[in-house]
């Protein structure tokens, strides 16, 4: 009983104490608590996203904030774009993932340039990249390269070299970055611009738009992974939503447009735009150096290459400076002094050998250092180590840009119709959509006696990818009817009947096909089935009809040419009487009678421009009926 008295007492005991210990909190404090919350909430929007619940609210904001930012910059409401990236900033001052802080500090970027167009920001904007370096983790070391090659951009556009050359070196220097494929790559592309900039007066432009891609070639600078970076687009790039930027193919010669935003910029007083970044440090700060020292310290044995490897040549500069300007906008000076000067500079030894180690690397990065690594060796002189270097690209990838370097360089270089035929064949079978490529190959069926029966593949080839312009049309006509005419030798088989025994004479038959050998492959049996929906249907001749009812009050007959053409292959293909053949080829000698009817006002002036159109529908009218005068037909798919 003792016991539990005592019990009582302790527990009456606590429950004084916490009496006593218990804050009382007026009305007024409370009041006064809600009135400081409401201020915060007015002075540092952020601060609402700590009151919400992690879990759900506050987790849709972060997912919609994104989404807001990205519409804001579409609109280029910058003003509303800055509240929203504070809030952004804030909210995700912890989140190292790569997209996220490629969106707001390419969003930072932005708004700073454009609410503040007057100022000079370079320095500014050099300082968010280098706070945006170091948010990005040292996991994450593809996309801090790339950052870091986006800073040293940014400074070789505003003509701060020295400052984008310690970029270069930093970036050489670190232990994480240094191994990486893509480094080589940078510090090439880094070192030929440089190099540039240094001779740009020896160097000149063959145009006035060389001229313009060669001094703005920086600005595209993170473009130039457009096609060597394996990393996908995230939804929340500022690329995919606000701009268009051009894909590069790290080359100097690339022409870019630079859009002018200065209709777009907003009016009245300039909003302060700097975002507070709390508890951000920097990884690494830039060194600094008095005398800078050379990127590339290359061995004697290597400078000895690069400078007795290839003696100069004035013949070789002369046909290098009439390049194409897309594949050598430069044209290399024909001074031997002065090419001696540029071709023995550290900025070009250091290009050349940073892009041949790229050379080395996975396909993807390769690839993008091609183009450059090329221009740098044929302003060089150095032809055939440039076409080695091609040909092996052209054997380790299934990509267009080789096999036009390739077919370039051997027109000016290599003359032989053999070797430029299988060329211009690679490209077509790569990118079947090229005329230019097409017309070559046309023309050298004409002139190098180019085969006909490879000549009518690489048009099929055209045919099957797009919709084929008039002239493509006419020479498939053209090509058709003349390889009908020199196969009769291939359709004739002789067959040996009878015994050779004696008493006996042996007798043959001959048997003549009437189909040509490569039109029997079951590839040209689908192809024909394929383009009568494609190219030859009720549907698309209708389609044509109005076209050409259009264009007809405008006499414009680009739309006759087109349907006269195809009627012409239609023939050859599926036979005379074939739907699309006798529409065409009706609507074609109703034309001609309306020219006969015609003929009696000749000399009246009005009717010169319609006696004009006449004439040229006659000759499209004999056109179609010399093909339909083929009384064979390939396929019977009717």
């Amino acid at each position: 009983m003792v016991k539990t008295e005592v019990k009582t007492e302790t527990l009456d005991d606590i429950t004084v104490k916490d009496i006593k210990h218990r804050r009382v909190v007026s009305s007024a404090d409370v009041l006064d608590r809600k009135f400081k919350r409401t201020v915060l909430c007015v002075a540092r929007p952020s601060y609402l996203l700590s009151l919400l619940e992690r879990s759900s609210t506050r987790s849709n904001y972060l997912k919609r904030l994104p989404k807001i930012l990205r519409e804001m910059l579409r609109q280029r409401n910058w003003r509303e774009a800055s509240g929203v990236l504070s809030v952004l900033m804030q909210g995700t001052m912890r989140d190292g993932y790569p997209s996220m802080n490629r969106l707001k500090y390419e969003a930072q970027i932005q708004i700073l340039s454009h609410l503040q167009p007057d100022k000079n920001n370079v320095e500014e904007i050099a300082r968010i990249y280098d706070t945006w370096i170091g948010k990005i983790g040292k996991q994450h070391k593809e996309e801090r390269l790339l950052v870091w090659f986006e800073q040293i951009c940014h400074l070789l556009e505003h003509g701060m070299e020295k400052e984008a050359e310690y970029a270069a070196i930093g970036m050489m220097r670190s232990r994480d970055l240094g191994n990486l494929p893509r480094t080589n790559l940078f510090i090439g592309i880094t070192c030929y611009r440089l190099w540039y900039r240094k001779y740009s007066k020896e160097l000149e432009p063959k145009n006035a738009d060389c001229s313009d891609s060669i001094s703005n070639m920086s600005k595209s600078g993170s473009g130039v992974m457009a096609e060597c970076s394996a990393r996908n687009e995230s939804v929340y790039s500022v690329e995919s939503a606000c701009s268009v930027r051009n894909e590069s193919e790290a080359s100097v010669g690339n022409h870019e447009v630079n859009s002018d935003d200065s209709s777009t910029r907003d009016s009245g007083s300039v909003v302060e735009v700097k975002v507070k970044l709390e508890n951000v440090k920097v990884e690494e700060t830039p060194q600094h150096f008095t005398e800078p020292p050379r990127i590339y310290a290359s061995s004697e044995e290597n400078e000895e290459t690069l400078k007795d490897g290839v003696a100069f040549d004035p013949t070789v500069i002369q046909i290098i400076g009439d390049m194409n300007p897309w594949l050598l906008p430069l044209k290399p000076p024909e001074d031997p002094d002065y090419h001696g000067k540029i071709v023995n500079d550290s900025y070009y030894k250091d290009a050349v050998e940073y892009l041949r180690l790229t050379m080395q690397s996975p396909r993807y990065v390769s690839l993008a250092a091609l183009h450059p690594l090329v221009q740098l060796l044929l302003i060089g002189g150095r032809v055939d180590e440039a076409m080695k270097v091609v040909e092996e690209m052209c054997n380790k990838v299934h990509d267009i840009k080789p096999f036009r370097i390739r077919a370039a360089m051997k027109e000016k270089f290599h003359d032989n119709s053999d070797e430029l035929a299988k060329c211009y064949e690679d490209i077509i079978k790569i990118d079947p959509n090229c005329v230019a490529t097409l017309k070559k190959l046309i023309e050298m069926s004409k002139e190098d006696g180019y085969s006909r029966e490879s000549l009518i593949e690489m048009i099929a080839l055209h045919v099957e990818a797009s919709f084929p312009e008039p002239e493509i049309w006419k020479e498939f006509a053209e090509m058709l009817i003349l390889f009908f005419e020199h196969v009769d030798e291939d359709r004739m088989s002789v067959c040996f009947n009878g015994s050779r025994e004696e008493g006996y004479q042996q007798t043959y038959s001959v048997r003549y096909n009437p189909t040509p050998r490569m039109f029997t492959d079951k590839s040209w049996t689908l192809r024909a089935k394929w383009w009568l929906n494609r190219h030859f249907s009720p549907e698309i001749l209708e389609t044509e009809m109005k076209k050409l009812e259009a264009e007809h009050k405008n006499g414009d007959l680009e739309m006759l040419r087109l349907i006269s053409f195809k009627a012409a292959c239609a023939s050859r293909l599926y036979g005379p009487e074939f739907g699309y053949v006798t529409k065409v080829y009706g609507l074609l000698e109703n034309c001609r009678n309306n020219i006969q009817n015609m003929c009696m006002f000749e000399d009246d002036s009005n009717n010169i421009g319609m006696l004009e159109t006449g004439r040229n529908s006659l000759e499209l009218f004999n056109f179609v009926r010399r093909h339909r005068q083929n009384w064979n037909r390939i396929y019977n798919l009717e």
